[in-house]
Order: C-alpha cells, then sequence, then structure tokens
C-alpha cells in the first residue's frame, strides 16, 4: 500500500506545480482497454499445475479537469487463475478462481512529457466479485463466492492526437477476495483506447 500512496501524492504535487496552465483540455471521455492479468499468489500453494494469468478487458469513462487531473470509473473483467491436475492414484482436483466483476473509481493524474505525451499515475478504490470453485475426487464440491473492496493505484502513458488517446498502463487491484475465497493481489497490463469529447 505504500507504494500506492507514493503514486498519488506524486501525482497531487505534479497537479499542483502546474498551476494556472492546467486549465487545458476540459471534458468528458470514453473508453476500453484489453491486457492480461497476473495472479500473484493464487497458484503458489496448489498441489496442481495452474495458470495465474489471463485476459483481462475493462470499459471506463471520467471527467479531465484539465491536462493534469481527470477522475475516472471503469468497469473489468479480471479474469481468472485456473489449476487441474492429480492428486495421487486415482484421485484429481481442479481450481478456479474468477474475478469477473470489478468495479473502480480513481483520481488520474497526468504529467506532460510533450504536447502529445503525458505520463500517467492513478489511485482509488475498488469493489470486486470472487468466485472460487474446488473440486477433488471423493470430496463435495467447493462453490463461493464473496464480495469486497480494496486500493487500486497504477501508473503508464498516454499519447493524444486530437481527439483520440493511447495508453498503455499497468494497474494493481490489491487484496481481492473476502476470507471464504482467499484474498490475492492482481496486477493488470493493457493498452487502451480513449474517445475524447
Amino acid at each position: 500500500m505504500k507504494k500506492g500512496r507514493w503514486l498519488v501524492s506524486f501525482g497531487l504535487l505534479a497537479a499542483a506545480a502546474a498551476g494556472p496552465a492546467a486549465a487545458q483540455d476540459q471534458g468528458l471521455y470514453l473508453g476500453g482497454s484489453v491486457g492480461y492479468s497476473q495472479f500473484k499468489d493464487s497458484c503458489k500453494q496448489l498441489p496442481v499445475p495452474c495458470e495465474g494469468e489471463d485476459t483481462a478487458v475493462r470499459a471506463f469513462g471520467g471527467y479531465q479537469f484539465n491536462r493534469y487531473v481527470a477522475v475516472e470509473g471503469g468497469f473489468a473483467n479480471l479474469g481468472k487463475a485456473t489449476g487441474a491436475g492429480s492428486l495421487g492414484p486415482g484421485a484429481q482436483g481442479s481450481f478456479q478462481r474468477e474475478v469477473k466483476e470489478a468495479w473502480d473509481l480513481t483520481a488520474v493524474f497526468g504529467i506532460p512529457v510533450t504536447d502529445q505525451l503525458s505520463a500517467l499515475v492513478r489511485g482509488g478504490m475498488y469493489r470486486a466479485r470472487t468466485t472460487l470453485n474446488v473440486q477433488q475426487t471423493g470430496f463435495p464440491d467447493t462453490h463461493d463466492a464473496g464480495t469486497n473492496s480494496g486500493f487500486n493505484y497504477g501508473a503508464g502513458a498516454e499519447f493524444r492526437l486530437g481527439h483520440i488517446g493511447v495508453r498503455a498502463e499497468w494497474q494493481r487491484w490489491e487484496n481481492v477476495g473476502v476470507g471464504s475465497t482467499g484474498e490475492d493481489d492482481i496486477d493488470v497490463f493493457s493498452v487502451g483506447l480513449i474517445i475524447r469529447f
């Protein structure tokens, strides 16, 4: 969490330093992104082969107060971690932890590099629903789900060409899940397209 606070603090300082020159580029925007997610710990303790990476997609919209500060909300499918394999003679097991409903609200701070290119840092909150499915020979299947809130932060870059923008970004979702489904940090690496109005 210290990393998230550092990113947000850095963004606030950059916005404050902008001064009166920040009175530009106001308005609404919409966008979408696609990339891949990494579940950091879901596979570490499993006794079967496990894949902790999956496709992630996100739709978002926001309001740009000026070139330096925006508020953005989004809805994402963060994908799943899955595992399956042998647990011994005649025994099989499978595991799936999935987060396909995740809402976030963040402040996005831009640090101009050139007229068209800006570095980005973001920080805020999320609310996500996690589902867990476990099957094991000789035991009842486990199906569970839970919703929790937590911190969301990230960094990246955006290139603007008129009303169109292209982003490349890393975003961290901290401690996604509840006690019955287990918790995990999820990293998302994505590219996105933005249309400004």
